[in-house]
């Protein structure tokens, strides 16, 4: 809480105010009940990670290619990549929407990202309007425009550069796990019912045990989205659901098939002798 970002949300109060509309702005798409195929599409499920810091280089890069067009006086070049740069922006703003959805129950993300978005969109609406002003002409306010534009775009990149880095929206929560590479024992096969997740320790990591038709297989029970414990979660065959945000995993090899999460957990083989359970940190799927 040191950092000055933080310490700017949280002498804004009203905040909570905006971070409200804007979780209503986006609950038509990103509620819990709506379908998953457009969400998963804008979380980054099937990137294997969030999709949002990929779409934002499209914004920051044409927008930074038109001022230093501006610069060299290549006027066409210069409008081309502003525009492209403000319909990029629109997937920016979707694919942030997306990640920043889920984190109602933290106070300083929350505040940090609608922050975020208000700022960007302030950049982009100031980039819109320079799009029109020079379409009329008006080369000096169009020039103007885009370098307020640029100003609060680089103001927004550093709150979600805190979002990413200090508050760690986005990372990967089994990120620093680094279970020993070697068989540990963790349980006796006679306390495992069917169906019935157990949590064990190994070397410190919390794994879920679980036994499907005479099968025991093992996850990390952290969910990788904010951390939720799979072991709390709903089972449904061999598919685990996160009691948090409702991300959902295979149980047997640990991959993500929905969001918000958009990284898998980390899997385990297992091996049982003499009614003891043991588990070994299982190797990359290439």
């Amino acid at each position: 809480m040191g950092k000055l970002s933080s310490r700017i949300v949280a002498s804004m109060p009203w905040l909570d105010g905006a971070s409200e509309l804007l979780k209503n702005v986006g609950a038509p798409v990103f509620g819990l009940d709506k379908p998953r195929e457009l969400r998963d599409l804008l979380y980054g499920v099937w990137l294997g990670h969030p999709l949002h810091p990929v779409i934002v280089t499209g914004p920051i890069g044409f927008w930074s290619a038109s001022a230093l067009f501006d610069a060299l006086g290549e006027e066409k070049a210069a409008d081309l990549m502003l525009k492209a740069g403000t319909v990029t922006a629109l997937g920016a703003a979707a694919t942030g929407l997306a990640q920043w959805q889920d984190t109602q129950e933290m106070e300083t993300p929350k505040r940090m990202g609608t922050l975020h978005a208000l700022i960007n969109v302030s950049a982009t609406t100031c980039y819109a309007v320079s799009w029109m002003c020079r379409d009329k002409g008006k080369r000096g306010q169009g020039l103007t425009f885009s370098i307020a534009g640029m100003s609060l775009a680089t103001i927004g990149a550093w709150f979600g550069g805190d979002l990413a880095y200090d508050l760690g929206i986005g990372v990967n929560r089994q990120a620093f796990s680094e279970p020993a590479d070697e068989w540990t024992d963790v349980a006796q096969e006679d306390e495992l019912e069917e169906n019935t997740p157990k949590r064990v320790e190994v070397t410190g990591i919390p794994v879920m045990l679980i036994k499907q038709n005479g099968a025991i297989y093992a996850i990390e029970a952290t969910c990788t989205h904010v951390g939720g414990p799979l072991d709390e979660g709903k089972l449904d065959g061999h598919l685990v659901t996160c009691p948090w945000h409702e991300s959902v995993f295979d149980v047997r090899t640990g991959v993500c098939l929905h969001g918000p999460a958009t990284m898998g957990c980390h899997s385990y083989d297992v091996r049982v002798q003499a009614g003891t359970i043991a588990v070994k940190p299982a190797p990359l799927a290439l």
